[in-house]
């Protein structure tokens, strides 16, 4: 059973209702195929990720040849590997078969196979983690540049520390945790730190730290060129706002990101359910509670579609202060006028940095080597004890609270959902604090100026049907958007959405294309429809 499942399954371990409270904070992954709308039956459509033929002029010996070239390993269909490498995370994307997976080494690697991918006219896509929701790290045909074996995480220097782009978030948790120190992220182990930073990356720590891209004080690519670039605020500086929001694959493929570190103390959690009764009065109150408290309290409202059950409500809560202050937040929460009353069941837990993290991770009870997929590629180990999910999501941005009509018709689609046997929820993540003390458009990020971030999502058995839920899915985002800001978050891809551009990036889109056209003219890495 998966965090996911768990928790659509009505399991009440606060650890587990924060990791998926986060989202999983998951990538927009990079150049792939084309993709359209998430059909009924939960496959893509026939403009889907990866269908359709590719043309590329490679020939067997070219493929050949750059495996010879590269330090790094080149897999092919033929190699025993391939079957493994090819997949993703997100188990609706098996039937994706690219060309060739090129797990580099360096700079140099990367430079190799993208002077390929101009010469045989050869689609690209850049692959971290493998967590992209419209399935863009991958696709029938492309040539998957993987980072994972990138994957150092540097001791900080000066309060800045160097990550490899291929680095794992629980690796990048685990190894800053050691030095008392940590940077903003989310709450999924596997997920690559280059494709959360680079389309914002929001977790339990960033309404005290900012997002994930907000400590970002550099970062080191290879262009479409084949040039190795370093950019910071004062060289490429273009090309440094560009990459704190823009999301993965449009500029080129980033080999490390330098980070400003920041401390990891103790922490508390907190985790209260009420009756659906209620479910009402904890949503007005939530609304108006998270996104104004202390910059070191964060908080997410679910609320869950369970087949043939009643509906779930509940709140989580994580603080790096004490846990007095936080049992005074939460009190404020359930007694304000209106409010729902006393929780129905409580937990509040003192908790070390490192420990949360690992939790939120769904990794307590697992050693490093244990936190990771299984395997013997780059990003796994032999040990790895952990899977992957079968699931759709979208999203929605909300720059004020929900109004009577909001609040009821998001519950009536909570309610519909269980009726028509869809596992399924809303995750409402509490904005502010430092997410909106910056700028609105000082980075790619715009969406500064929002209360919180909704993500609606179902899932279903790997194989199984899906037809239910996604339509469901697609019914709960139309009716929820009249009472949204109409803005979606980059890092979780819809490849549904029309108008991505103005929903992603808002006021920065015409500055990001300029930037696109100085550093990738020939939109070598414009392979996937919402490329910019």
């Amino acid at each position: 059973m998966n965090r996911r499942t768990l928790l659509q399954a009505g399991g009440t371990l606060a650890a587990t209702s924060v990791a998926w409270a986060t989202g999983c904070d998951t990538k927009t992954g990079a150049a792939s195929a084309s993709t359209g709308a998430v059909g009924a039956d939960g496959a893509r459509t026939a403009s889907a990720a990866g269908a359709g033929a590719v043309d590329s002029r490679a020939t067997a010996s070219s493929w050949t040849a750059l495996g010879k070239s590269l330090d790094g390993k080149l897999i092919r269909a033929s190699d025993a590997a391939y079957a493994k490498a090819r997949r993703l995370y997100n188990t609706r994307y098996d039937d994706l078969k690219p060309s060739a997976i090129a797990y580099v080494q360096h700079p140099a690697d990367i430079a190799e196979c993208l002077a390929f991918a101009r010469r045989y006219d050869t689609p690209v896509a850049i692959r971290s983690g493998g967590h992209s929701y419209a399935g863009w790290s991958s696709g029938n045909g492309r040539l998957i540049v993987d980072v994972s074996a990138l994957s150092k995480v540097g001791a900080p220097s000066g309060g800045v520390t160097r990550i490899g782009a291929g680095a794992k978030l629980i690796d990048v948790y685990q190894g800053l945790a050691a030095r008392g120190v940590t940077i903003p992220g989310g709450s999924c182990p596997t997920v690559g730190i280059s494709g959360l930073t680079l389309g914002g990356g929001h977790g339990v720590v960033s309404r005290a730290y900012g997002l994930t891209c907000d400590s970002l004080v550099g970062a080191t690519l290879v262009t479409a060129d084949g040039k190795t670039v370093d950019c910071d605020k004062s060289q490429h500086s273009d090309l440094f706002w560009a990459l704190r929001g823009a999301g993965n694959g449009n500029f080129g493929v980033v080999t490390e990101l330098r980070f400003r570190t920041h401390p990891a103390p103790r922490a508390v959690m907190a985790y209260m359910t009420w009756p659906w009764s209620k479910a009402a009065k904890v949503l007005a109150s939530w609304q108006n509670w998270g996104p104004v408290q202390a910059d070191e309290i964060w908080s997410s409202c679910h609320l869950d579609a369970r087949p043939g059950g009643t509906p779930g409500v509940s709140v989580a809560v994580f603080s790096l202060g004490t846990k007095g202050d936080l049992h005074n937040a939460v009190d404020k929460l359930a007694d304000q006028p209106g409010g729902p009353g006393p929780a129905s069941t409580v937990h509040i837990t003192p908790i070390g940095y490192l420990d949360a993290m690992e939790a939120y991770a769904g990794c307590s009870s697992k050693s490093s080597a244990q936190c990771h997929t299984p395997g013997s590629l780059p990003g796994q180990t032999g040990a790895g004890q952990l899977g992957r999910e079968t699931y759709a999501a979208r999203s929605h941005f909300f720059d004020r609270s929900l109004s009577a009509a909001g609040i009821q018709t998001l519950m009536s689609q909570i309610e519909s959902g269980g009726r028509k046997g869809v596992a399924g929820n809303v995750a409402l993540t509490a904005l502010g604090g430092a997410v909106n003390r910056v700028g609105r458009t000082d980075t790619a990020f715009v969406h500064r100026g929002s209360r919180f971030l909704a993500q609606y999502l179902t899932s279903w058995p790997a194989n199984g049907s899906s037809s239910s839920r996604v339509a469901w899915l697609n019914s709960f985002h139309s009716a929820m958007r009249r009472h949204s800001s109409g803005a979606a978050y980059q890092n979780y891809t819809d490849p549904a959405l029309t108008d991505w551009k103005s929903a992603y990036y808002g006021p920065a889109a015409d500055r990001l294309a300029q930037v696109k056209h100085t550093y990738d003219p020939q939109r070598l890495f414009s392979t996937f429809p919402q490329a910019l």
